[in-house]
């Protein structure tokens, strides 16, 4: 996890000392623009992404995901060029072309990590020469040599892709079949009999968002991840609301007392201004088809998508299972869905040859935790920078935060306060409400908390009616001297209005004030108070100016350091 804020590059002089030849300048200049562009490419990956959509490209060579030119008529054009290969790790590569040659510089490593290996090569003539030599050496993608003469295959379809034929069936290069001339011939023997799907396969992801307000946000993450990077078109899920938070919750069916309901997904998000990010981008997304039928959110690992058939072939669907909260790498991820997705074509295939598979559709259950966000860092960055929030709840934290700070002459620091009644299972893992309190003080004066400035206080308390527990919660805070006075959306936002909102439209709010505290203070085994963190540094915010009560006897932290971080 970034534990630093992110740097500053020094501006580069202008030469107005004098003593700097043209030509040295525009070399520096040269090297700046390189510089610029890859460690703009680590952090910005899928910005301006250009997909093979609906498509699924698993297995194959590197598919570009975007390309950007910077320079003038008077120096080097420098291109960049971002990759994601057939592993799921991600590459950018720097092109410096000039009248004389080209350099290129490689960066990669993991499965999209922040550090790479870095790798120079140069060689005279331009990219497209470089490019169209090497395919002229070592073949193409398939693995043919460009020189070769075409040989006829009778009885081959015309569509047939031998790369997707050989992405699609790993299994087929233990037995030495690498080629496409290999792929064709292995088709016409044995693959139309077994059913073998020859051409690559239109792919509907669906998938369910559960729980929380910010477990619903990470189930957003690891499917438009997901989706990116398959080339998959995403069929966005229904959000959900719980009916109180006095409730509790557990996964434990027989336990739980949390009933949770299908709302709108614009009830959260910014569904136009996440679909108008993405299209450019091709990554193809679908609104939600309908509400109900709803899976059963107390089994998050199996609740699959419901909806209604409609238009579509239930002999098309296929789920992929094991992924709840499991915490997987991109490429493991990519490997299930390839699996999932050539098994149920296959199937297919394998009773009517003949059958024109229009598209498969790929269910996930809820995809909470599903990927392990750390070391795919660049993707998951990109993904949570455009799931933008709901501009009715945006224009009403405004509002709260302009009457606190009294139009900005005021500044205010935040806390999350995870006491409520569906908590305290946690509170009593920790030895008591009392343990939990001394964490909040400690941690909030380790964070520069103190008696000269106000606090927004984030609580479901108040939602359920705990307004004696509120208020001795506000003397308490006010007592210990980590504030001047306690303040909370119940006095800035009338209450008829107030009831408009479902249980997480309420705790979007809070979380939008809290972003924009200069200090914050949250729960280690809350989501909210995880990803609150994430989002304020995502957004600017120094890292060092938000703290976490240590809750990692837990046992939470592992999982969520691997799976939440988000920068």
């Amino acid at each position: 996890m970034a534990g630093a804020a992110p740097r500053r590059l020094p501006c580069g002089s202008d030469g107005g000392g004098g003593g700097v030849p043209r030509a040295s300048a525009a070399w520096h200049l040269d090297r700046l623009l390189v510089t610029l562009c890859l460690l703009a490419s680590v952090t910005l990956l899928y910005r301006c992404i250009v997909f093979t959509g609906g498509l699924l490209p698993l297995g194959g060579s590197a598919t570009v995901i975007t390309t950007a030119t910077a320079g003038d008529g008077s120096a080097a054009g420098v291109i960049t060029e971002l990759t994601v290969d057939r592993f799921g790790r991600a590459r950018s590569t720097t092109f410096t072309q000039g009248d004389t040659g080209m350099s290129i510089t490689v960066m990669g490593g993991g499965s999209g990590g922040r550090r790479g290996r870095r790798a120079g090569l140069r060689t005279a003539g331009g990219a497209a020469a470089a490019a169209k030599a090497a395919v002229a050496a070592h073949g193409d993608a398939a693995g043919n040599s460009q020189t070769d003469e075409p040989q006829a295959f009778p009885g081959l379809p015309a569509d047939f892709d031998p790369q997707a034929y050989l992405m699609y069936h790993p299994d087929l290069r233990a037995l030495g079949i690498t080629t496409a001339d290999h792929a064709k011939a292995h088709y016409l023997q044995e693959g139309r009999a077994q059913g073998r799907p020859y051409k690559r396969l239109r792919v509907l992801l669906r998938y369910t968002a559960c729980t929380g307000l910010i477990n619903q946000q990470y189930s957003h993450i690891a499917a438009f991840a997901l989706a990116a990077a398959l080339g998959a078109e995403l069929v966005l899920p229904p959000a959900v609301c719980r009916d109180s938070f006095a409730h509790y919750f557990s996964v434990y069916k027989e336990k739980n007392e949390v009933r949770w309901s299908p709302v709108p997904l614009e009830t959260l998000l910014d569904v136009d201004a996440i679909m108008a990010y993405w299209a450019p981008r091709g990554l193809v997304l679908h609104r939600t088809p309908s509400l109900r039928p709803f899976p059963d959110l107390t089994q998050p690992e199996v609740a699959y998508p419901q909806y209604p058939a409609g238009s579509i072939d239930p002999n098309l669907v296929v789920r992929m299972e094991g992924v709840y909260l499991k915490n997987l790498e991109l490429s493991e991820l990519m490997e299930r869905a390839r699996a999932a997705v050539v098994g149920q074509a296959t199937a297919i295939l394998r009773d009517d040859p003949a059958a024109d598979l229009q598209y498969i559709v790929l269910d996930m259950p809820c995809s909470f935790f599903s990927l392990r966000a750390l070391s795919n860092l660049p993707v998951v960055t990109e993904v949570a920078k455009s799931l933008k929030f709901a501009p009715e709840l945006v224009s009403m934290a405004d509002r709260i935060v302009e009457a606190m700070t009294a139009g900005g002459k005021h500044e205010f620091n935040g806390v999350h306060l995870r006491i409520e009644k569906d908590a305290r299972d946690w509170a009593a893992i920790m030895g008591g409400q009392q343990v939990v309190w001394q964490g909040y003080i400690s941690t909030m004066r380790g964070v520069g908390f103190n008696r000269s400035t106000r606090i927004y206080v984030a609580s479901g308390m108040l939602t359920y009616g705990a307004s004696v527990e509120m208020d001795r919660t506000k003397n308490y805070l006010t007592h210990t001297g980590v504030c001047s006075r306690v303040h909370h959306k119940e006095q800035y936002i009338p209450q008829e209005e107030l009831e408009t909102l479902n249980s997480e439209q309420k705790a979007l709010l809070d979380f939008l004030v809290l972003a924009r505290s200069q200090r914050f203070v949250g729960f280690g085994s809350s989501t909210f108070s995880f990803y609150l963190r994430e989002y304020r540094t995502l957004h600017g915010m120094l890292r060092a100016t938000s703290g976490l009560v240590d809750a990692s006897i837990i046992g939470t932290d592992p999982l969520f350091h691997a799976a939440g971080t988000v920068v």
